[in-house]
């Protein structure tokens, strides 16, 4: 008994009292209120100070609404507690500081001293976070409509576990965090009275529910990080900002929904994805054709031949790999498998282009076709090209003419090769000058080297003439020299 008449005592002194919805923080309670608010707005004043006098009616009318919509505002007197200001680099007043991660982050407001102006600032550097849901009907309706959602059941504001996980919901704006208060919401949605915190996901198995003895913030964070992708997702923006832009290693199903045989293939790569629940770092994603974003992703893979059809993609896209076998779970397993371990067939972009130019002696080369080209026995040589560098297009009917010309005196062949339409093997060089190299049989090559987006005509063939294999039947054939 006087153990706990002790401990009550201690905390009545070191809680923030409230005066006008502001929390009164010093130097004996500062500690313990920043340990309990991992987010708080602190409005730093002093008493002589005309400035601050003006606007604490505007920051107490910012803090009432703050209040009911669960945010904790403070006020500091920065001239009698000086090293609460020092802590956050308080040197003029009044000053109001939003305070993150418990105080170890924090930034300054600057804007009009107005209670609008502080609360949309404080939502500009937060996201909103989580919302209630006052009725089961309101949290049936969110879960249908969800992709994925967090659902906390707390008894009341002041849980423990709710107030973590209402700071953390700050810190996911992509996610959707929500709460509800309600007595029967643990029985009406068919969970036990200890279960809190449930994730819903609309492809997975659902809910995953946490189901601490004791929430600790770690633990709680985890359980959200771990499940905020849902193992399947449906292609859209922000997925193509993740594989794209975030270099998110993923595996990507393209299939016609009209199509059974492209639904089965669905339901074998979500059934594989539920396997692989912790492994966040590899995204399971469908896209339909009749995605309004199919045209934009085909680009970035290019042609394929029929759906359904499964890449895998690493390095921003750049790094592809295809399946080419049967989607069975056994077969599913060994190409992600290889995926990972970078073993799995490579898939290079390949698009049918049309001809610049008519020249039946220059070949067009896609990703697809490139392969047999660089493997063949002949000699080629080939002309890789950007198609967006205009001085690049202008010197597509040079190359033909000596293509041209080589071609009546030789058995050398030519292709030209637009690098931003297709993928190729071995060819990864820059192309702020155009390349030409000159292949002599298994994926042998000769560098054309040149400084600048202009061919010299008699330079190239001599060039020819130097590193091919071929037998050239014209006068000059003896007479050529090395320009290189």
């Amino acid at each position: 008994m006087f153990y706990q008449l002790v401990f009550s005592i201690f905390i009545i002194y070191t809680q923030a009292k409230e005066e006008n919805d502001l929390h009164v923080v010093f130097d004996k309670n500062s500690k313990q209120f920043f340990e309990k608010n991992e987010i708080s707005m602190i409005f730093f004043y002093t008493p002589q100070c005309g400035h601050c006098e003006r606007f604490q009616p505007e920051v107490e009318k910012a803090a009432k609404q703050l209040k009911e919509e669960g945010f904790v505002f403070a006020k500091v007197d920065g001239h009698n507690y000086k090293d609460i200001a020092k802590q956050f680099e308080v040197n003029g007043f009044p000053s109001v500081i939003l305070s993150q991660d418990h105080g170890k982050k924090y930034k300054k407001f600057e804007g009009p001293r107005t209670s609008d102006s502080v609360i949309m600032w404080m939502y500009e550097q937060l996201n909103e976070g989580t919302k209630e849901l006052k009725t089961i009907e309101q949290i049936k309706d969110k879960i249908s409509k969800s992709q994925l959602m967090y659902l906390y059941m707390a008894q009341n504001d002041e849980d423990r576990g709710f107030r973590r996980y209402k700071d953390y919901s700050h810190a996911y704006g992509n996610l959707e965090f929500y709460h509800t208060f309600l007595e029967n919401a643990q029985q009406e949605l068919g969970f036990g009275p200890t279960d809190s915190l449930v994730v819903y996901k609309k492809y997975d198995k659902s809910p995953v529910v946490y189901q601490p003895k004791q929430i600790k913030v770690s633990d709680l964070k985890a359980f959200i990080e771990t499940n905020q992708f849902q193992r399947l997702h449906e292609y859209n923006e922000d997925i193509a900002k993740k594989i794209f832009k975030q270099d998110r290693s993923t595996l990507i199903l393209l299939i016609d929904e009209t199509q059974m045989k492209d639904r089965n293939a669905h339901d074998a790569l979500k059934s594989i994805s539920l396997d692989h629940p912790h492994e966040d770092h590899l995204l399971f994603i469908k896209c339909s054709i009749t995605n309004q974003l199919f045209p934009e992703l085909q680009k970035q893979i290019g042609d394929f031949t029929g759906t359904p059809a499964l890449f895998g993609l690493q390095k921003y896209g750049v790094y592809k790999y295809k399946f080419n076998q049967a989607f069975t779970k056994q077969n599913l397993d060994q190409f992600i498998l290889d995926f990972k371990n970078g073993k799995a067939p490579k898939h290079y972009k390949s698009q049918k282009l049309d001809n610049p130019f008519y020249s039946e002696n220059v070949e067009i080369l896609t990703g697809n076709s490139y392969q047999k080209v660089i493997n063949s026995s002949e000699d080629w040589v080939i002309f890789y090209y950007n198609s967006f560098d205009s001085e690049h297009l202008s010197l597509l009917k040079e190359f033909a003419e000596i293509s041209k010309f080589i071609s009546q005196i030789s058995k050398v062949k030519f292709a030209i090769a637009d690098v931003t339409q297709n993928e190729f093997s071995d060819f990864s060089d820059p192309t702020d000058i155009y390349k030409i190299r000159l292949y002599k049989g298994n994926k042998s090559y000769t560098k054309f080297i040149q400084k600048v987006n202009i061919i010299q005509r008699e330079r190239l063939i001599n060039f020819i003439k130097e590193h091919s294999n071929h037998e050239f039947n014209d006068d000059r054939k003896n007479n050529h020299r090395d320009d290189l």
